[in-house]
């Protein structure tokens, strides 16, 4: 069915100047929060969700693994299937596949969810090469983004990034004159001033480098903030399982996933908490921006080890210090609830 008789369900419209444009990119099979943020997107009745791009999560395989194998005396072919048999499978995906799963996942995810109307796109399989932005991946989902982008509409095109840059990357690589009609808003990085190590920010910093000395409006929600956006398995339990056939899927997903890092060294994952890290891209589209606590930094050098380089001539970013978590599970629970059912 379309999406809009999906969010009939909810009893309430959205005046039409108050809905926005929104592109949604995701790496889903990277690990069980991005299922939630896509659902949230999609049950958002101020956001026209124009399509849902599937990107990569290579860093692991791309950059870690043949430094890894390297210091065990082996090539990087005969570490990736030591990684790939271990325990059963591994968390890992071999050298170019992890989009291609995500796409799948995606698929699987608009399926579940009763919506046959929003498109789902592929993303680049690798990420951006050092002094090689003239010989760019190829990228649907970038050609995508372009296209919606150039669209006669007043509004800008806000671009939901829950793991890469790439694909934005290219876009504006490939037709820097979109740099005025998009707004960036992205789930990554380390905590300002410093910066540090982070997932996202590590799946392709040639592409976060391009996107912060470009031109384009960036949102960024570090991780000191995305972490934040914590719940409990009970509350899975409780008011998401109940919410038709996607909503035991999210449920037996993250619970699976739970359990498949319960021995992983450290103190992730906690035991019954988990975050749902990148749901802040629907919490800066919600709440009017006088309310949210961000500031404006100018836009910092990425160094090799993830850490920042201040730049006071950078073009200035909005960086979120804090997010209304409350309010954001809140309304995903009450959403999804009105749109599949579920306990009063």
């Amino acid at each position: 069915m379309k999406r809009e008789e999906v969010l009939q369900r909810l009893r309430f419209t959205v005046p039409e100047k108050k809905r926005k444009r929104v592109i949604v990119h995701t790496d889903i099979c990277n690990e069980a929060d991005d299922p939630f943020a896509i659902m949230h997107h999609l049950l958002t009745p101020s956001e026209e969700v124009e399509g849902i791009i599937a990107g990569h999560n290579e860093w692991v395989m791309g950059v870690m693994m043949p430094q890894v194998a390297k210091a065990q005396g082996m090539t990087p072919e005969e570490f990736e299937k030591v990684v790939l048999n271990a325990n059963g499978g591994s968390l890992m995906t071999p050298r170019c596949q992890s989009m291609e799963k995500s796409y799948q996942e995606g698929l699987k995810i608009l399926e579940l969810a009763e919506i046959d109307d929003v498109p789902m796109l592929r993303g680049s399989v690798i990420e951006l090469q050092p002094d090689k932005r003239e010989d760019l991946p190829e990228s649907e989902g970038a050609d995508f983004i372009i296209q919606q982008a150039k669209k006669e509409d007043d509004r800008p095109l806000y671009v939901a990034l829950l793991g890469c840059l790439t694909d934005l990357a290219i876009a504006y690589l490939k037709e820097p004159s979109i740099a005025d009609k998009v707004i960036a808003i992205w789930i990554g990085g380390g905590a300002y001033p410093n910066g540090g190590d982070e997932f996202n920010l590590k799946q392709d910093i040639i592409a976060a480098r391009v996107l912060f000395d470009s031109p384009m409006q960036i949102w960024q929600v570090p991780n000191s903030v995305y972490a934040t956006m914590e719940f409990s398995l009970s509350e899975l339990v409780d008011k998401i399982s109940p919410c038709g056939k996607i909503g035991a899927y999210l449920c037996d997903e993250m619970l699976a996933f739970n359990e498949k890092m319960g021995n992983t060294p450290g103190d992730f994952p906690h035991g019954e908490i988990w975050s749902t890290g990148d749901n802040p891209t629907i919490s800066v589209l919600l709440q009017n921006a006088s309310l949210h606590t961000y500031h404006m930094e100018p836009a910092p050098y990425i160094n090799d080890d993830y850490t920042y380089t201040p730049r006071e001539d950078g073009k200035l970013i909005r960086v979120y210090d804090s997010v209304d978590v409350r309010l954001t599970m809140s309304d995903l629970f009450s959403k999804m609830r009105l749109c599949y059912g579920g306990q009063n």
